[in-house]
């Protein structure tokens, strides 16, 4: 039990380093933020913006008015990239949101929106987007002076992102990564109506204090120093300088962000984080928000083959080791070992005070990222709901490790049937 204690009381105390810094992030947000001000933009960055769908007909008018309407000085094109997978699953010949697209960029003639179609039917997000970087090749770009975005469709990036992505490479010298970290609160207030979707609502507090206290802690840390650290690439909103993407073989497969960071975290790439906010969509249902984990715990075990694959690079991918492997632990082993303590402690009567850490730690982190929500000027949710959300934290504790235990029952199951291992789109 001893061994056990040491373990917990050193998660605790990582757990608590993490509450602290969500709060933290929002003054170091704000300074890092008082130095992008007092940076002038003389020649802007050509972008591409990569925005791949599957499926996406309930908002694609509403994505391609969002995007067209970002103002931005320089070279800009936005890509849409649908593929040919949806056109084969179409049994009922209802409007494809390749069909879709089309007809509404053909309707309204917006200015610097494109259509790519990737024609095949097998392949996935990344398949979709090295396509569209290959054809981007194809237009000879300065590979020093582009950058390639790419945003889940249902992002709703702030209008100065684009802008401030200038800002952020001047001061940071052109990193080779500008993360901008997605923040999944667009429906939050519509959500909380419905006392039924407390658990969303927790789901999102939950993972958004990982967005706050580590995502942007780290990002902050690489941008405010000259520090490398091991780290993932958030596939929601992602900025890539074009040059660093395809020296490192354009998007992996078969996770394309955290892959990727991995990948780039090995060789000491730059990061650089973009304080502009990237709303995102909760997941409809709990059984999405666990498809949504499935998909992150199987880019987090990426981290053993991006080690295996690079030669050279020691202090990389000792970085990237520990980092993987401390989410593999958080992500399946951890959890269980503190419920067994909490349960061990309530049928001894030992109620110390690791077990109310174990316990209250949930809530701070509810909290915290409560607390953020509020700095990014939420005001009309239903209190009742979000209390409800944070009365029950201690739960998603337990649950965040569902999508493991869902991705080793897939893989098992594949392996028995030889089968390949079927992931469900997220849906919002």
């Amino acid at each position: 039990m001893i061994v056990v204690e040491v373990i917990l009381w050193v998660l605790i105390t990582l757990y608590l380093i993490r509450f602290f810094n969500s709060i933290l992030t929002i003054f170091l947000e704000k300074y890092y933020s008082h130095k992008l001000d007092k940076v002038k933009v003389k020649k802007y960055k050509d972008i591409y913006v990569l925005l791949p769908a599957l499926r996406e007909q309930k908002i694609v008018e509403e994505t391609i008015n969002w995007f067209s309407n970002i103002p931005y000085k320089g070279k800009i094109k936005y890509i849409i990239v649908t593929t040919e997978k949806e056109e084969f699953e179409n049994k009922d010949g209802s409007e494809t949101t390749g069909q879709m697209v089309d007809r509404i960029l053909k309707e309204r003639k917006i200015k610097n929106f494109y259509h790519m179609h990737y024609p095949k039917t097998k392949g996935n997000k990344s398949s979709q987007l090295n396509y569209a970087v290959d054809e981007i090749m194809k237009e000879k770009p300065d590979m020093d002076n582009t950058y390639i975005s790419v945003f889940d469709f249902d992002s709703k990036p702030s209008k100065d992102t684009f802008e401030k992505l200038n800002k952020v490479a001047i001061l940071r010298n052109n990193p080779d990564v500008i993360g901008q970290v997605p923040i999944n609160y667009k429906n939050y207030e519509s959500s909380s109506k419905k006392v039924s979707n407390c658990l969303l609502l927790l789901s999102s507090l939950q993972q958004n204090l990982r967005s706050c206290g580590i995502e942007k802690t780290k990002l902050l840390v690489c941008s405010l120093s000259n520090l490398h650290i091991a780290q993932y690439c958030m596939g929601a909103c992602l900025h890539l300088k074009l040059k660093t993407l395809v020296d490192n073989d354009k998007f992996p497969i078969f996770v394309d962000d955290l892959t990727l960071g991995y990948r780039l975290s090995i060789k000491l790439c730059n990061f650089a984080y973009l304080p502009s906010t990237n709303f995102v969509l909760i997941p409809n249902k709990v059984s999405d928000c666990f498809n949504q984990s499935v998909l992150i715990f199987k880019g987090v075990l990426t981290y053993l083959s991006e080690i295996k694959r690079v030669k050279g690079h020691f202090l990389g991918k000792f970085g990237v080791f520990i980092e993987g492997t401390l989410n593999v632990l958080e992500l399946t082993f951890l959890p269980y070992l503190a419920l067994f303590y909490v349960i061990f402690c309530i049928v001894t009567f030992d109620f110390n005070l690791l077990f109310f850490l174990l316990i209250g730690i949930n809530y701070l982190w509810s909290i915290s990222s409560y607390i953020n929500l509020k700095v990014y000027g939420f005001k009309n949710d239903r209190k009742i709901t979000s209390i409800l959300g944070i009365l029950l934290s201690p739960v998603w504790f337990i649950c965040k490790s569902f999508g493991s235990l869902i991705y080793y029952k897939r893989y098992i199951v594949s392996k028995i049937f030889k089968k390949e291992i079927e992931y469900k789109k997220t849906v919002r």
